[in-house]
C-alpha cells in the first residue's frame, strides 16, 4: 500500500480504478487524487509513490522534474492502463521529454488542466501545451479549491473502466461523461 499511515486501505470509490496521476511538483496531483476519491485525508507533499486501493497511484512530482527518476516513473506506470497528466493552468511549459508518456503501447493519457482557480490561470495555453505534446482531447479543467471538473474527470475515468471490462473503448466516453472538450 502506501508509506503514509493516513492513506485509507478501503476502496473509497469502488468504480474508480486503474490510473496513475503524473505531473510536476506542485501541480495538484495529490489534492486531485484525494478529491476524486472523496477522501478526507490531509494533503501532504508526496515523497514516494502512494498506492491507493484499486490501482489508483499518486506519483511524486520529482518523477517528472528530475530526469534521473524517469525510469522509476516508467516502472510505476508499467501495469497501469491510464495515465492522468496534470498541466497547471498557470504554466506554459511541458515538464517531460516528448513521447515519454507514450513509451508503452496501448496506454491512455488523459490531459487535465489543474489549478484553474488561480489568478494567472490561462486554460487555453495549458490545453495547447497538452495538444502540442500529443495528449489528445478531451481535456479536463479542474480546481480542487472550487471543485470544478472533479466530478467530470471521475465520471470519465469510471466510464473508461466500465468500457475496459466490456472490451470496447470507443469515442463516446467523453460524451457519456458530460465533459467539455477544448479543440486545438
Amino acid at each position: 500500500m502506501s508509506g503514509n499511515p493516513d492513506v485509507s486501505k478501503e476502496r473509497l470509490h469502488p468504480d474508480l480504478a486503474g490510473f496513475a496521476m503524473v505531473g510536476d511538483v506542485g501541480c495538484g496531483k495529490t489534492a486531485l487524487t484525494l478529491a476524486m476519491l472523496e477522501s478526507g485525508e490531509k494533503v501532504r507533499k508526496t515523497q514516494a509513490v502512494v498506492f491507493h486501493p484499486s490501482h489508483v497511484v499518486d506519483t511524486p512530482g520529482e518523477f517528472i522534474s528530475r530526469p534521473a527518476y524517469y525510469g522509476a516513473l516508467l516502472a510505476t506506470i508499467a501495469d497501469i492502463d491510464t495515465i492522468v497528466y496534470l498541466q497547471p493552468a498557470n504554466s506554459k511549459t511541458f515538464s517531460l521529454p516528448p513521447g515519454l508518456l507514450h513509451v508503452y503501447p496501448g496506454k491512455r493519457v488523459v490531459g487535465v488542466v489543474s489549478k484553474t482557480d488561480l489568478s494567472d490561470a490561462d486554460t487555453e495555453t495549458a490545453c495547447r501545451v497538452l495538444a502540442d505534446h500529443n495528449i489528445s482531447p478531451p481535456y479536463f479543467l479542474t480546481s480542487t479549491e472550487t471543485g470544478e471538473g472533479v466530478d467530470s474527470l471521475r465520471s470519465f475515468l469510471i466510464t473508461l473502466q466500465k468500457s475496459d471490462s466490456n472490451l470496447g473503448a470507443d469515442a463516446k466516453h467523453a460524451e457519456r461523461a458530460h465533459v467539455g472538450v477544448n479543440e486545438f
